[in-house]
């Protein structure tokens, strides 16, 4: 086991004289006493146009093609087995929270849009961290991915990973590297006087068990209700101290940065062709223009959390009108989600800052960090992969394990009488096998947990996809609370009932769950044990079960503890040992170290959350030798990339040709109205060297002020070069790259996720452009466009009554769905063949599909040539004006005087006399 404590910070009586101002459980002006300081930096991450977007990028079939016969092609060759992307949909960043304690050392709570955490890329950036003198290091790094499934990554060594996404790329790793190097640094030359808060609230919205009720191979109920997970999303702020006039206090000032956790796997869209941040963006624009600080997100049971997907039986309609579905659903149902995931945070920034919070405010707190290698268990000593019931398998049904599912040509049956009689008598039969996941999925053979202590807030990551039994185990097992324990899903608590999944309570099925999900493990891992713990006795009370019943005393307990998914480096989903047990499954499949690997991971982050409160010190395993020597790998390994990773980025950067100039506009925005996008075109720089940072600007009174960002709201593509020719043009500096903007103008649903105003806007470019042996940074703007009202709206159906009052329809209009874009991404979908509730592919932002009117007016031209306005008013679906016309007179609705909820209007005039 390889062990590091950051040390616990000074107590505030152990400080010497002339220690900082500072201030500790603020609510009023506080006092002088030690404080923490806390700063926030963040790093562009969006690697290159032409690297796959993801998981569900379509698979690289058409380079032959494309080379011999014109098509597209990537000259720089960003992606090998999968399909390039052609543009940005949303921009990936680094962002990091850095804290240094009382005695100035310095921890990161460090996000990253990357599809996995592995424990390589974190090595590297360790490396150019000490190169530039920061105070971080690596294992003072809780390096937190947030599991985008349409990002590039190409990070990792481990071939298993390129199935999924691509394969490793030495440029993009470097670039990354570099990435998280410079957010950690932005950080500490940030660092400011702060203080901490910290709570919890409900959100269930965006959130569904992915994995769902199942069937166990014995008939009894297994899984989860959709509805079950940890629906409690945590927040963590941090706000700036500033000097309170000359009297040496401090008072609190802005927030510096939000920090926060919920699992939910941003698996929104579908192979787009796009780079994107899924649900990240809009999310993080949505808190940071909510509260003026900058949001660094971490995961939680990502491991099951997953949708709600669009299904029959689960459909419905939240209270704002967006239909729950999120996960394949598209841009706009992503945004909607979003939202309503960003109000619940907003909620928690507040609640955070009262006397309802779980951890008030304080300046003056603990901050630890421990970060420990330990061995795989006795029992299951290294990672394996497309684990496999054997009782199938004996019986005539083979599974083979391939990364990362169990496949067999059949489906299991519930009893084998040849395992079942071996186990009777006491011949322990391994449940399950597996393909080592060793280098095929994981980078080490051993797992990597970390303990973060902030006051009362305790971070601990198990570096796995957790799933919710884990979590909530954990943090029920570190709180400040004794006898709360979560064992795991019952489907069959002993609450009266007399059957459970249609078999009565003391069906073997029946008992054999509920022992599997109760028992203590205690022990599963003791030398003397190692049968137990693979093979599962006949005895349902000898059953080593879920978790074993160790939690800290309330004195060592955290009042926020939390469990962080996704973080440090990758071993597998974990399930517990019920789901590991009951069937076979891709979850399980993946879930590295054996049945009891959830416990093996939840207990031992319990006893080092133990340690950070005066507990004892994680003990090493009998067989820490293993450990060891895995490290000495791995250390050797990245020193090894280290010294060559970046002399070969900055070679290659250098070796790139210059662009074809100038940088300058080529195709201006026009006009449009509502419903529609405007475009804005330019020669760049190459896919290798640009990457263009796109914003709109709206004018507001005389003034150029920032609209839309490349959050969602603003979208670049780039044409390829094509055929052989392009990529020789590409390489000799005779190509030229152009690229686009696009910005729709539009009415969102529901209403507060706000619309597009009428007015003048701009697009603003930053992108860098290779001249001879440099990038040269450029700036251009576009020339003004306008966003004009729709003019859909129709009035039909004039009368004129016997009094000479007219009356008219104005139907709800049903907006436009889609439009021609230049985006090959937007197109109308036909509702997927009539399949779904909504097209997944219409636009990029959330349109509202139809308006009501709201107002009408009538101008009447009387018979000596003067003209009156008269109000219309809806009366049983009609709209009346008392015009009381007479010989002579007219009236009309000229274009533009109806109006809808969203502002939109008419454009043609109804004569009505």
């Amino acid at each position: 086991m390889r062990l590091r404590r950051l040390p616990a910070v000074l107590s505030a009586v152990a400080l010497v004289a002339g220690a900082v101002p500072a201030v500790a459980a603020i609510k009023g002006p506080p006092a002088l006493e030690p404080i923490i300081r806390a700063g926030y930096g963040v790093a562009d991450a969006t690697w290159n146009v032409g690297a796959a977007a993801g998981q569900y990028s379509a698979e690289n079939s058409s380079l032959a093609e494309n080379l011999a016969g014109g098509g597209e092609v990537d000259p720089h060759a960003h992606s090998r087995i999968k399909e390039k992307s052609y543009g940005t949909h949303s921009r990936l960043s680094v962002r990091a929270i850095v804290v240094e304690a009382l005695d100035g050392r310095r921890v990161a709570l460090l996000k990253s849009d990357n599809y996995l955490a592995q424990d390589l890329l974190l090595r590297r950036a360790g490396q150019l961290l000490a190169e530039s003198g920061s105070g971080v290091g690596y294992d003072d790094i809780l390096h937190m991915a947030t599991h985008n499934h349409s990002s590039p990554y190409y990070t990792t060594t481990s071939p298993g990973v390129f199935i999924f996404q691509d394969v490793v790329d030495q440029r993009m790793f470097e670039y990354q590297a570099r990435a998280i190097r410079d957010a950690v640094v932005a950080a500490e030359a940030d660092l400011q006087p702060a203080r901490m808060a910290a709570t919890t609230v409900p959100f269930s919205a965006m959130k569904a068990n992915v994995v769902g009720p199942a069937t166990a191979d014995d008939g009894s109920p297994a899984g989860y209700p959709r509805e079950f997970g940890d629906l409690g999303l945590v927040v963590m702020r941090f706000d700036a101290l500033v000097p309170a006039g000359e009297s040496g206090r401090l008072r609190p000032g802005a927030p510096i940065a939000v920090w926060m956790n919920f699992g939910e796997h941003p698996e929104s869209l579908d192979g787009y062709g796009l780079t994107t941040s899924d649900f990240l963006g809009p999310l993080e624009r949505f808190v940071e223009r909510e509260v003026g600080a900058p949001l660094v997100f971490s995961q939680g049971d990502v491991g099951s959390a997953e949708g709600p997907y669009e299904r029959p039986d689960t459909f419905e309609e939240l209270p704002d009108g967006t239909l729950r579905a999120f996960a394949h659903a598209d841009y706009a149902q992503m945004e909607r989600g979003a939202k309503l995931m960003a109000d619940a945070v907003v909620e928690g920034f507040e609640l955070a800052d009262s006397d309802a919070a779980q951890v008030p405010w304080s300046s003056s707190f603990e901050v630890q960090a421990l970060t420990a290698w330990v061995p795989g268990p006795l029992s299951h000593p290294y990672p394996s992969v497309g684990n496999c019931r054997t009782e199938p398998t004996v019986e005539g049904n083979p599974g083979v394990g391939v990364a990362p599912d169990c496949e067999r040509a059949g489906s299991p049956t519930s009893e084998n009488p040849v395992v079942n009689n071996l186990e009777l008598h006491g011949v322990p039969v391994p449940d399950s096998y597996g393909a080592p996941g060793y280098p095929a999925v994981e980078e080490n053979t051993r797992m990597k947990l970390q303990v973060f202590r902030f006051g009362e807030v305790l971070l601990a990551s198990c570096a796995c996809e957790a799933q919710v039994d884990l979590i909530l185990n954990l943090e029920s097992r570190a709180n400040d609370v004794e006898g709360d324990i979560f064992d795991g899903y019952d489907w069959c608590p002993d609450d009266g009932r007399t059957t459970c999944g249609g078999k009565p309570m003391d069906d073997p099925a029946v008992v054999r769950m509920k022992a599997q999900v109760h028992n203590d493990a205690a022990g599963w891992d003791a030398p003397e044990n190692l049968d137990r713990a693979t093979s599962e006795p006949a005895d349902p009370a000898q059953i080593l079960g879920n978790f074993t019943k160790q939690e800290l005393p309330a004195e060592r307990g955290f009042a926020l503890p939390v469990g962080i998914g996704h973080a440090g480096d990758y071993n597998g989903y974990t399930v517990s040992y019920r789901e590991y047990q009951s069937r076979d499954h891709y979850r399980k499949a993946l879930t590295a170290y054996g049945p009891h690997t959830a416990d093996y991971m939840a207990t031992r982050l319990v006893r080092m959350a133990s340690s950070l409160k005066g507990g004892p010190e994680l003990a090493p395993e009998l067989h820490d030798a293993t450990a060891q020597a895995d490290e000495a790998r791995q250390e050797s390994l990245a020193r090894a990339i280290g010294k060559i990773s970046g002399p070969a980025y900055d070679a290659w950067r250098a070796s790139l040709p210059a662009d074809v100039g100038p940088v300058e506009p080529v195709q201006q925005p026009k006009d449009i109205s509502r419903f529609d996008a405007a475009t804005f075109t330019w020669r760049g720089g190459s896919n290798a060297v640009d990457n263009p940072v796109v914003r709109v600007e709206r004018q507001v009174g005389g003034q150029w002020e920032a609209f839309a960002d490349m959050t969602g709201e603003v979208q670049t593509q780039v044409a390829f070069p094509r055929g052989v020719q392009g990529i020789a043009d590409a390489h000799t500096g005779q190509q030229e790259w152009l690229w686009t903007a696009g910005f729709e103008a539009y009415d969102a649903f529901p209403a507060r996720l706000g619309s597009t105003p009428t007015g003048s806007y701009r697009f603003v470019v930053d992108g860098l452009s290779r001249t001879t042996g440099a990038d040269a940074p450029y700036s251009l703007s576009s020339e003004p466009f306008r966003v004009t009202p729709w003019t859909g709206v129709q009035v039909t159906d004039g009368q004129v009554d016997a009094a000479g009052d007219v009356s008219f329809v104005v139907p709800d209009s049903r907006y436009p769905r889609s439009y021609g874009s230049v985006f090959r991404t937007i197109r109308d979908d036909g509702d997927n063949g009539g399949r779904s509730a909504f097209c997944r592919t219409c636009s990029f932002r959330p349109w509202a599909a139809t308006g009501s009117p709201v107002s009408a007016l009538v101008s009447v031209t009387r018979a000596d040539g003067t003209v009156e306005q008269v109000r219309a008013e809806l009366v049983a679906g009609r709209w009346f004006a008392r015009t009381a016309l007479t010989d002579g007179d007219s009236a009309s609705v000229a274009a533009g005087a109806v109006r809808d909820e969203y502002g939109e209007t008419n454009a043609r005039e109804l004569r009505l006399q």
